[in-house]
């Protein structure tokens, strides 16, 4: 099957979600992606719950959504000869993904310098909590980070929550996620300018940055007014949720034009006419006090499928707050193959959700089950390096794989 990365190999050296996720991205667009792994233990997300055995074979519900389509060979690099066993599997590779902690990789002499000597063409993507480029670290560089920790410092969770209330994460390990795919990214304008220059490079891929970016209205307006925004509130757009008789809807209103067109579906020109409402900065400032209230009067006596249905009638958009239960199953999800099934030997079929990129001439991700810790290592090791079974097995008995 035909897909972008086809022929790309690619290292992972990851554990927990953004490495493991960039590395699933490249891994759904045909890189071939070996996971190394910790002898013995593995990645610890291999034990999260809920586990599921079967047969022998352990598998993390913690584990499988972002690890499918790859291989894994464990390492033991606190030995030499594991050390050395990794330099041979770097010479093959295009990429190496990493999240270890700053300065793990450069403890055993295989960071991006030490392996650039034999394989100049490597594009090395460091991801970490705060960033590790020489000449761009901070005073937080080094510090230990997960995924709460940077939604807390970069600004974001303090503008996420209900109004009036405290700052709020945002679940389903976003700062992961989209740390993970900004190194995809950034992984794939590495390749092609490599097919230009020849050369690899480093690419410092900070949780931080990434977080940061996606906060960069709230800092350009603080910035422009010194306004400094709240959880739930806008004050330079008027936007929030209004209530259903079945749930919720959002709403954002602009400007004149859709503040006009919501008023009419309303049935509510009073509200166009309202002093206190004239301007986009006024009906920000009281959204949630007046025109939320007003609102509610004639919403809560629809549905959400009725409010979308009248308002879009007008050319107005508003989404229906959906819970995850209801985007399990939604149609969109089923025509956009957003979810599919993969199955896996210790749970059988399992759900997934492909990462977020379709193309009109590559085929759709493969369907691969996650790996057992070092299932590979025979394959890799053996046929690919060209170790001989008594090697492995002497190599196997002395704990380096």
């Amino acid at each position: 099957m035909t897909r972008p990365l086809s022929g790309i190999r690619v290292l992972e050296v990851g554990q927990y979600i953004a490495a493991p996720y960039c590395a699933m991205t490249l891994a759904d667009q045909g890189a071939e992606v070996i996971k190394v792994e910790r002898s013995g233990t593995g990645d610890p997300r291999r034990h999260y719950d809920p586990l599921y055995e079967k047969d022998g074979r352990s598998m993390s519900g913690g584990f499988i959504g972002y690890n499918r389509n790859k291989q894994s060979v464990s390492i033991n690099l606190a030995t030499p000869e594991g050390v050395e066993l990794f330099r041979l599997l770097s010479d093959t590779a295009d990429v190496i993904v990493e999240n270890l902690h700053p300065g793990a990789m450069a403890k055993y002499g295989i960071a991006y310098d030490d392996l650039k000597t034999t394989n100049p063409g490597l594009i090395y993507c460091a991801i970490s909590g705060f960033g590790r480029l020489a000449g761009h670290e901070g005073p937080y560089s080094g510090q230990r980070a997960f995924d709460a920790t940077v939604q807390a410092m970069s600004g974001f969770a303090s503008v996420v929550g209900q109004p009036g209330g405290e700052p709020t994460l945002g679940s389903a390990a976003m700062a992961d996620i989209y740390t993970g795919l900004a190194g995809a990214t950034a992984i794939g304008f590495a390749l092609v300018g490599r097919a230009t220059t020849g050369h690899g490079t480093f690419i410092d891929q900070a949780m931080y940055d990434t977080m940061v970016s996606l906060v960069e209205r709230p800092l350009l307006l603080h910035a422009l007014t010194g306004y400094v925004p709240k959880p739930g509130v806008d004050l330079y757009s008027p936007l929030g949720i209004i209530g259903a008789k079945d749930g919720s809807i959002t709403l954002v209103l602009p400007t004149e034009l859709m503040w006009q067109r919501f008023c009419n579906a309303l049935g509510r020109d009073d509200l166009v006419a309202d002093p206190r409402l004239s301007t986009t900065l006024q009906r920000a400032e009281r959204f949630h006090d007046l025109i939320k209230p007003e609102a509610e009067k004639w919403t809560l006596l629809r549905t959400r499928d009725e409010l979308i249905a009248e308002f879009d009638a007008v050319g107005l958009p508003v989404g229906s707050i959906q819970t995850i239960d209801e985007v399990f199953g939604a149609e969109h999800v089923q025509s956009r193959r957003i979810r599919f099934d993969i199955e896996d030997p210790s749970i059988g079929t399992v759900p997934s959700v492909r990462t977020p990129m379709l193309y009109s001439d590559y085929d759709l991700p493969a369907r691969e089950a996650p790996p057992t810790l070092g299932q590979h290592n025979r394959e890799i090791y053996g046929d690919g390096l060209g170790l001989s079974a008594d090697e492995l097995e002497r190599l196997e008995a002395a704990g380096v794989i």
